[in-house]
C-alpha cells in the first residue's frame, strides 16, 4: 500500500487595501496684491500732441505728449477712443491730459489717459453708453465677504456698482454723506422691456472733492 502525502493548501494572500489619498489642505489665500488695491489720483499734464502710435494689430492706442520742460511722455488710450481722439487732437495741437503714470512689468512708463481737453472740448474714453450722475452717498453696499461693492445715492436712489478688488481704498474714501460725481456704464432697457427703476451704473470715473480716480 503506497503512502499518500497530503499537501496543505497555501494560505490565501491577504487582500490589498488601498489607503485613501491624503487630502492636501487648501492653500490659504495670500495677502492681497497692493498694486490691485490702489486708487490712482488723476493729474493734469499740459503739452502738445506728437506722433500717434499703434498696437501690434495696427490700431492706434497711443501718442506722444510734448511739454516745454520735460521729455516727451507716451500717452496710452483705449483703442475704441482712437477715432474721436484723432479728430479732436491733431499733431501739434495744445492739449491737457488728465491721467496717471503707469509703469509696466518691463519697466516702461506711460501716462494712462482718463480724459483730454482740446480747445475747450473735453472727451473721455468711457463706454459708448456711459452716463454721469452726481449726489451724496445714502447707503454703502457690501458683498458676502464684506467687500464694498456699491452704494446708493440719496437724491434719486441711483445705485453705483464698484469693483470689489478696490474695496479697501474705496471704503477709506467713501462714507454716508460723501458728495461725489461718477461716470460709467448704465444698461438701457431693450425693446419690449419695462424698467422698474434705473439700472445700476458701473463706475468707470469717480470724482470726490477736487480729486478724480479712474476705476478699473
Amino acid at each position: 500500500m503506497s503512502d499518500t502525502t497530503k499537501t496543505a493548501a497555501a494560505p490565501a494572500a491577504p487582500a490589498k487595501t488601498t489607503k485613501p489619498a491624503d487630502k492636501k489642505p487648501k492653500p490659504k489665500p495670500g495677502p492681497k496684491d497692493p498694486k490691485k488695491q490702489q486708487l490712482h489720483p488723476l493729474q493734469a499734464y499740459a503739452g502738445t500732441v506728437g506722433e500717434y502710435g499703434a498696437n501690434p494689430d495696427g490700431i492706434y492706442d497711443r501718442f506722444e505728449l510734448h511739454t516745454a520742460d520735460e521729455p516727451a511722455r507716451t500717452v496710452k488710450f483705449a483703442p475704441h477712443f482712437g477715432e474721436e481722439l484723432r479728430q479732436l487732437a491733431q499733431p501739434g495741437q495744445p492739449i491737457t491730459v488728465l491721467g496717471y503714470l503707469h509703469t509696466t512689468p518691463k519697466g516702461d512708463e506711460h501716462l494712462h489717459l482718463a480724459s483730454l481737453d482740446a480747445a475747450g472740448t473735453t472727451a473721455r474714453p468711457l463706454s459708448p453708453e456711459a452716463t454721469t450722475v452726481a449726489g451724496t452717498v445714502a447707503e454703502l453696499h457690501h458683498d458676502p465677504k464684506g467687500n464694498l461693492n456699491g452704494l446708493r445715492l440719496a437724491e434719486d436712489d441711483t445705485e453705483l456698482r464698484l469693483p470689489p478688488h478696490l474695496s479697501e481704498p474705496l471704503a477709506a474714501l467713501l462714507a454716508v454723506g460723501t458728495a461725489l460725481t461718477a461716470s460709467g456704464r448704465q444698461r438701457s432697457p431693450r425693446p419690449g422691456e419695462v424698467a422698474a427703476h434705473p439700472a445700476p451704473v458701473q463706475v468707470e470715473l469717480l470724482t470726490v472733492g477736487d480729486t478724480s480716480f479712474l476705476i478699473k
